[in-house]
């Protein structure tokens, strides 16, 4: 039996339904079954998250006003080696 993909309502759900499974997965009170389940789950969503973060940076825009004219610049990356 194949296992389909879960959609989510938004970033925001998807995000709290991450936490909720690294909560369990770090309390140790699940079995392991659960545990795997859980994990492939969690990489999904980890997967979406990233899609639409990325998604979003790209659309991202920092207007200035110059000259009396606004002037669209792309928002500037950061480096990720930071964490």
């Amino acid at each position: 039996m194949p296992v389909k993909k879960k959609q989510y309502k938004d970033f925001e759900s998807a995000l709290a339904r991450l936490e909720e499974i690294t909560e369990k997965l770090e309390s140790g009170e699940i079995k392991l079954e659960e545990s795997l389940e859980l994990y492939s789950e969690g990489v999904e969503i980890a997967a979406y998250c990233s899609q639409k973060l990325s998604e979003a940076e790209k659309k991202v825009l920092i207007l200035k006003e110059r000259n009396q004219k606004l002037v669209e610049e792309s928002f500037p990356e950061e480096n990720a080696e930071s964490e």
